[in-house]
């Protein structure tokens, strides 16, 4: 493989000692070379349990530490700090496989992708608290995706796993960051800031991260944030996209519609305004795919 550039591994800390140096080993323990691996302990209250276990790695990580900010925060300030040509994030409660890195490095050449202005997305599976592989039925493909089609996927099928992702670093450097007040659904809000501005996805099949579930997460314990990030994102979306091309508004509008986001009469109010004609048709049709497909979701988790 000719292309082997520096990826930088982002793994953001906080009051995650019970899981820390599983993470690192993992990073650690990828048969890809070329990499740097970065531990953000944002503001542990752990008594410094996170800091001495990241100390043992000393002069194989770069272990930096700040004021308490999120997740989002952490993330930013890694991804600052990296000198990679490629961000890969890493939660402190979840694992790489070891081929992670080379296997996402090697699609770039392998399937003609965008050096530069493309993301790598790859699956992820599903532990618990001590690593046991939890069951999470879901439809796996391979996909080329334009940044149009990016944006479409992102609000209709799934927000790609972060973890999972491999990402050049000028995509950040045109301004491109988390944003900071996310708790919840931070990745879902950049990528399609991501899309929105050009950036494509490959999305491939393989499983190449372990997702672990447990009580202690934000998605777990502040699940009501969900509904509101998500009502905030659209919002944010909806003011940005007004000097975009018209696409990305009107599938904006459809989502917006289709799960009742309270931002869709001002949507609509603008389009009108400005000649840009909405597909109301589409927009009802997605309304009831999305609401049988929750209907189903639900149906599932209650009976398995």
């Amino acid at each position: 493989m000719s292309f082997k550039p520096l990826v930088s591994i982002i793994i953001p800390l906080y009051n995650g000692s019970n899981y820390i140096e599983e993470a690192i080993c993992s990073a650690l323990a990828q048969d890809y070379e070329k990499k740097e691996i970065i531990v953000v302990n944002d503001g542990s209250t752990d008594d410094g349990a996170g800091r001495d276990i990241c100390t043992k790695y000393a002069d194989k990580i770069m272990y930096l530490e700040k004021d308490n900010g999120g997740c989002a925060s952490a993330l930013n300030y890694g991804i600052k700090a990296a000198k990679g040509e490629y961000i890969a994030w890493l939660s402190h409660d979840d694992l790489y496989l070891p081929s992670k890195l080379s296997y996402q490095v090697e699609c770039y050449e392998k399937h003609s992708l965008d050096k530069s202005n493309m993301v790598i997305c790859n699956y992820g599976g599903l532990i618990d608290k001590d690593g046991t592989p939890l069951f999470h039925p879901h439809v796996k493909e391979c996909l080329n995706l334009s940044a149009q089609k990016f944006f479409s996927y992102l609000l209709f099928n799934q927000c790609t796993n972060g973890c999972g992702m491999l990402i050049p670093k000028t995509i950040f450097e045109k301004g491109l960051y988390f944003n900071e007040n996310m708790r919840f659904v931070l990745d879902w809000n950049l990528w399609l800031k991501f899309a929105a501005n050009g950036v494509g996805a490959y999305i491939d099949s393989t499983e190449l991260v372990k997702n672990r579930v447990h009580g202690g997460q934000v998605t777990v314990k502040q699940k009501e944030l969900h509904k509101k990030e998500a009502e905030e994102t659209v919002a944010e979306l909806f003011e940005m996209l007004k000097s975009f091309e018209p696409f990305y508004l009107k599938e904006l509008y459809v989502f917006a519609f289709a799960t009742n986001k309270p931002i869709v009469k001002e949507i609509k109010l603008y389009a009108k305004e400005c000649n840009i004609k909405l597909n109301c048709y589409t927009a009802s049709i997605m309304y009831l795919k999305i609401h049988i497909r929750n209907v189903l979701k639900k149906i599932y988790h209650k009976f398995r």
